[in-house]
């Protein structure tokens, strides 16, 4: 995952001596300490070995540590020094104390080879250390793994990261400033303001808090996603924090709330199913931001969007079933297959453009975004039905959400023929010529297409 190609050490300390305070990677943020998450965070922008500088930790940090695998704690520098004899490739250098952005972590690993150090070029956050003029340390460099070595073994005394971050300068550093990042996150939809926090004292370490959970909401939500779910999985994420229970172990606990409620419509319990699939609603955004606030990611999370696909479709499914043995018959089970069709088409394009395109379709344009808030999704549909099972009406309610998908899918993949030309004309234009030439004439004319 590097820019060389080469292998990725990274060094990361429990103290700031510079700044005379020897724990400071130790103070806890969001449940795990800010050691931890610099581990995390390197690891998952392609460290293949990492070393944490402390002269001793806290047994349960140490125990989690050792857990992630390529991890090895060294006391000093010069220890450290002697470990790095014959190391190839570069080091990641994080500053000890900072609760960091990961892609701000990412970008250095990623950068192209050669000395790196990550700048803020404008506008610097309180603490930063001032590197010239008015740039300031955004807290991450790289540098030759064999350089660091030299530069510890002169200057053992000295704190690490200061000292390989002047020596990095002293090579030639590339300077990457901040500012030409880009802010937007893919996976929540939206532009995301990046997160560096020195979490000094409890002011320190609730903005830092304050700072991650905003940074882990998504954009471009349903209503009820955007509206009422959000001060709920809050409350739940940071009661969570300090606990053991992991984002897998939500998952888990909401799939069990999930077929628990399928179990209720499959046997004619509709409200307290439909009361059930309501509070998944929240439950359901509780583990993705229990991970990104924790930096607690597993290679299973992708799969718990397919979870979620095969209990929504469960749910529409028996639903059609109780409603097939209430004397609907057929009807209810074409009414089913058809919310479960048009929500399936709905999802399979929406990812081959993520997949073609890189971005999300919902988060495409403004009108997307708009018809978003309002589509039938999951949380829309089932807040949807609930005034119509509160009257008694369910099956009139069941077949309006059949409507609701059938419209949404109509706008949805009609967007998705627009903006795929648009996408496909912009990057191949070969592809540009051929919508050219083969335009049907008696549609209206939108100008050359092509030359």
């Amino acid at each position: 995952m590097t820019g060389t190609g080469s292998t990725l050490t990274a060094l990361v300390s429990a103290g700031d001596a510079a700044a005379g305070d020897l724990r400071a990677g130790l103070v806890e943020v969001a449940g795990r300490t800010v050691l931890e998450r610099q581990v995390r965070q390197a690891l998952r922008a392609g460290a293949r070995r990492l070393w944490v500088l402390a002269p001793r930790l806290p047994a349960d940090v140490a125990r989690r540590l050792l857990a992630l695998g390529p991890v090895e704690t060294v006391p000093d520098a010069a220890c450290l020094a002697q470990r790095l004899a014959g190391e190839a490739g570069e080091m990641l250098v994080l500053e000890p104390g900072v609760v960091l952005d990961e892609r701000l972590v990412e970008a250095v690993a990623r950068a192209e080879p050669g000395p790196s150090v990550l700048v803020f070029d404008r506008e610097p956050p309180a603490g930063a250390e001032r590197v010239a003029g008015d740039v300031h340390w955004a807290s991450v460099a790289r540098l030759p793994a064999s350089v660091a070595r030299e530069a510890l073994e002169a200057h053992a005394e000295w704190e690490p990261a200061s000292t390989l971050l002047r020596v990095a300068l002293a090579e030639g550093a590339r300077l990457l400033p901040v500012s030409a990042l880009p802010r937007y996150a893919e996976g929540r939809r939206r532009e995301v303001p990046f997160v560096w926090v020195r979490p000094r004292g409890d002011s320190g370490r609730a903005e830092a808090e304050r700072a991650l959970l905003d940074a882990a909401q998504k954009g471009c939500l349903d209503w009820p996603a955007r509206f009422l779910h959000p001060p709920v999985e809050n409350a739940l994420v940071r009661w969570l924090w300090p606990t053991a229970v992991t984002p897998n172990m939500v998952t888990l606990a909401t799939a069990v709330l999930g077929l628990v409620a399928l179990l209720c419509f499959a046997n004619g319990l509709l409200l307290p199913g439909l009361l059930l699939v309501l509070a998944v609603g929240p439950l359901d955004g509780v583990d993705g931001k229990l991970a990104r606030t924790r930096v607690e990611y597993s290679r299973w999370g992708d799969l718990e969007h397919v979870l979620d696909k095969i209990l929504e479709y469960g749910w529409f499914a028996a639903l059609g079933g109780w409603f097939a043995g209430q004397g609907h018959g057929l009807a209810a089970w074409l009414a089913a297959g058809g919310i479960i069709l048009f929500a399936l088409l709905e999802a399979i394009h929406g990812e081959y453009f993520r997949r073609l395109t890189g971005r999300q379709l919902d988060d495409w344009g403004p009108f997307e975004r708009g018809f978003r808030l309002v589509a039938g999704r999951r949380n829309t549909f089932f807040w949807t039905l609930l005034p119509f099972g509160l009257a008694g009406l369910w099956w009139e309610g069941f077949l309006v959400l059949l409507a609701y998908a059938g419209l949404t899918f109509a706008v949805s993949h009609a967007r998705f023929l627009v903006h795929l030309e648009a996408y496909a004309c912009q990057e191949a234009p070969a592809i540009r010529r051929n919508l050219a030439a083969t335009r049907y004439a008696f549609l209206p004319g939108r100008g050359e297409q092509g030359s």
